[in-house]
This record gives C-alpha cells, structure tokens and sequence, in this order.
C-alpha cells in the first residue's frame, strides 16, 4: 500500500517553470489551452460583452532608470480621447476603452480575432511619488507613462541626552 501512495504522489507532480504560476500557463506555454479556454468561454457564455470572463488587457512594460519609473502600454487603434491615467496614492491605473469597428453594409465575418472593449491596469509605485511629476505620452499606439522617482529622505539623526 505504501508503495501505491507513494508513486500516485509522484505522478501527480506537473513542473511548471518557476516564474510563472499555473494558472498562467496558457498565455505563452501553452497557447493551445489559452485558444481552447476561449472557445469553450464562447460556446458557454455567448459572444455578449458584458458575459465574458475576461476583457481586453493590453501588453504592458514597467521599467525603471535611475530617476523615473516607466509603464508603457500597447494600445493599438485605441484613440487618445478613449484612455484615462489616475495616480492615487502609490496606485498608478490607466483605462480605456477599444471600440469595436463599424461593419460595412454587405459586409460579412468570417473570422475574428481581434479584441475590443474596456481595460484596466493598475501599477503599485513607490511611496512618494507625487502626481505633479508624471508625464505621459501617446505616438504610434503607444502610452508611455513616466513617474518621476521620490527623492530618498535622509535620515534625520539628533544626540538625545541623558537625565
């Protein structure tokens, strides 16, 4: 008995590459089960927007220089006027909104695979940064967001006396 415990844990053990969880694995490992989750999304819950699992993200990068951090969002065919950046407190979130197109009378799809709808991503910064020091722009379809960085604090140190 011990012997058939021991090899059912090992067959239920699945490696998973250690920077990513397993719930993520079908984005890029695995883009079959990622192509499947959305078929089995559609058939179950139709092709109504606001029954869908899951809405459209944009591909986001946050790097850092020695004075600023910067996000910068993909956001193809999304116009200028349909996107929002709020900073509040150290939560740096930008929204928008990715219409879907017109279709011409006559006009007929036979395959879609581009996305449309409402996003939102959120960034935790650190603390201190300050909404007078973000700059963003958008050119080519893309939004670049540059949060300056808080300036370290010395420490403030006082010999305190003895009584």
């Amino acid at each position: 008995w011990d012997q058939i415990q021991t090899n059912r844990f090992r067959m239920s053990l699945i490696m998973f590459p250690s920077h990513r969880a397993p719930f993520m694995a079908g984005t890029l490992e695995f883009p079959f089960v990622d192509h499947r989750m959305r078929e089995m999304e559609k058939a179950v819950f139709g092709e109504a927007p606001s029954l869908r699992l899951s809405s459209w993200t944009p591909r986001c990068n946050v790097s850092e220089t020695p004075t600023h951090i910067i996000v910068k969002a993909e956001l193809p065919g999304v116009p200028k006027e349909n996107v929002a950046i709020d900073l509040k407190d150290t939560m740096l979130t930008i929204t928008g909104k990715h219409s879907e197109e017109k279709v011409q009378d006559g006009e007929q799809l036979h395959h879609v695979e581009r996305s449309y709808g409402t996003f939102s991503r959120a960034f935790c910064l650190p603390a201190g940064v300050s909404p007078d020091n973000v700059e963003a722009n958008f050119k080519n379809g893309v939004l670049e967001v540059r949060v300056a960085k808080p300036s370290p604090e010395t420490p403030k140190s006082a010999r305190i006396p003895l009584n």
